[in-house]
């Protein structure tokens, strides 16, 4: 405001003063909301999915697409966790078993959900068959960086629960290091 319109104003001054505190106290608050929200979710978004009673996290980068469960052509003398090919969009695609890749047992149903990767090795389309998927989960980037003992070389990290956020705690898996063993 103009130093002439403060002498005809008198309140002018307080005024100029009040949206000056008001503009100071909103921009905090707005500083305060971003370092809160970035304090909950920070960290990387996962594809949270169950094979048998355990839940693994993919990262949601790695994640072309989910689709139900389609019938698969064996292919033998394949290595033990290509559990078969399908035809997707013109192109055949491996499916690995995700417990059979883990050596982890397979659960006695079905698997429910094939995940098709993105980015994978030699741009050979891959995809991962799992028994279901539960959802997207974040976790946070510190759980990524220690193992902590979970007795898998690609097990990259844990990621715990948020107690009333209704976010189930996970194994996270390093794809590449993943796929690394299973497809020699």
């Amino acid at each position: 405001m103009e130093p002439s319109a403060t002498r005809q104003d008198p309140g002018a001054a307080s005024r100029l003063r009040s949206e000056h505190e008001l503009r100071a106290e909103r921009t905090a608050a707005l500083a305060r909301r971003g370092i809160r929200a970035s304090n909950i979710d920070a960290g990387l978004d996962h594809l949270v999915c169950a094979c048998g009673s355990e839940r693994y996290g993919l990262p949601l980068k790695a994640v072309a697409q989910v689709l139900p469960m389609r019938p698969l052509t064996p292919m033998p003398g394949a290595v033990p966790s290509l559990i078969g090919l399908i035809a997707l969009s013109g192109r055949i695609v491996g499916v690995l078993g995700l417990a059979r890749a883990l050596g982890r047992p397979e659960s006695a149903g079905e698997p429910g959900h094939v995940v098709v990767l993105r980015g994978t090795p030699a741009h050979q389309p891959l995809a991962l068959a799992v028994d279901r998927v539960l959802g997207i989960a974040p976790a946070a980037a510190t759980s990524a960086t220690n193992p902590g003992g979970l007795g898998n070389e690609v097990a990259s990290g844990y990621a715990p629960g948020v107690a009333g956020a209704d976010r189930p705690d996970f194994v996270i898996i390093d794809l590449p290091r993943l796929l690394r063993r299973a497809l020699p």
